[in-house]
C-alpha cells in the first residue's frame, strides 16, 4: 500500500517508511526521520492541511 507523507508529500510504501506515527488511531508514514521530526514538531498542521484539500478523484464533492 501507498501513503502520502504530510510533511513532503512524497509517495511512500507503507511497508518501506522511514518512521511512522500513530495519533487518535490514524498511521502516518514518513520518507525519512527527518519528516517525522517535522511532522512531531506541529502534527496538527499537516493533519488539519491534509484534511483541508479536496480529494482530487472527485473534485472535493
Amino acid at each position: 500500500m501507498m501513503a502520502i507523507d504530510l510533511v513532503c508529500k512524497m509517495n511512500v510504501k507503507e511497508n518501506e517508511a522511514a518512521a511512522t506515527e500513530k495519533m487518535d488511531g490514524q498511521v502516518y508514514y514518513f520518507c525519512s526521520e527527518s519528516c517525522h521530526t517535522t511532522f512531531k514538531a506541529d502534527p496538527q498542521k499537516y493533519i488539519g492541511e491534509a484534511k483541508s484539500k479536496p480529494h482530487s478523484c472527485c473534485g472535493g464533492h
